[in-house]
């Protein structure tokens, strides 16, 4: 089972915390998302998703005319964020079922590794994937077939939990079974194939897993 980690696995809002804003969290990293989709579908390569995070921050703060002091330390905040409430327990229960765990993050491997090592869930995967084996970001299909390659698992179901629709329609195009986690009032585009399995919180969601056999 494939888990993105940034915003899916880890708390944003402590970002805006810095500036005792933490809904800007997520807004960062929904920009810092879109500018890296931007280089996806124009297929530009060498920037890494810190470098687009650190863009991110810089428009984010400006326009709310926050203080840009903050910007370098919310940058290092960034890739040591806290893990989600009910985060480890959630994989706990999946790992204990016989489920192997996969991260797939649009960070590159090593930060990623890192940022789960932070939180205290980097025990909990077998693999930590990230985006720069192949020089793109997510959605792009390369990367979801990448994870498939390295799981050497290509006939066999394979499923992905994200917190963004984006990220699961993405997977979806690509065969993978997908599975969203809410984390709040997020509401699901129509123009994107439904969810097989949804739930408000990790935890939720790794009971509606196991019980739908995955």
């Amino acid at each position: 089972m494939l888990f993105d980690v940034n915003g899916t696995l880890t708390d944003t809002s402590a970002i805006g915390e810095l500036w005792g804003r933490p809904e800007l969290g997520d807004r960062v990293l929904a920009h810092a998302v879109s500018t890296a989709m931007v280089d996806a579908l124009l297929g530009v390569g060498g920037r890494s998703f810190r470098d687009h995070l650190r863009a991110a921050l810089d428009v984010v703060i400006g326009e709310a005319g926050l203080d840009p002091e903050g910007v370098e330390r919310a940058l290092a905040v960034a890739a040591s964020l806290p893990a989600r409430s009910g985060a480890g327990e959630a994989l706990a229960m999946l790992r204990d079922a016989g489920i192997r765990l996969i991260a797939l993050t649009n960070s590159g491997a090593i930060g990623g590794q890192r940022t789960l090592e932070q939180c205290g869930l980097a025990g909990f995967f077998d693999l930590v994937l990230g985006v720069d084996a192949v020089n793109t970001f997510k959605p792009h299909p390369d990367v979801y077939a990448y994870a498939r390659s390295r799981l050497g698992e290509q006939r066999a179901p394979v499923a992905m939990v994200a917190t963004h629709p984006w990220d699961l329609a993405g997977a979806a195009h690509c065969g993978v079974r997908t599975a969203w986690v809410r984390h709040g009032a997020r509401v699901w585009p129509a123009v994107f194939p439904r969810p097989d399995v949804q739930a408000d919180s990790l935890w939720d969601l790794a009971r509606e897993l196991l019980a739908h056999s995955w």
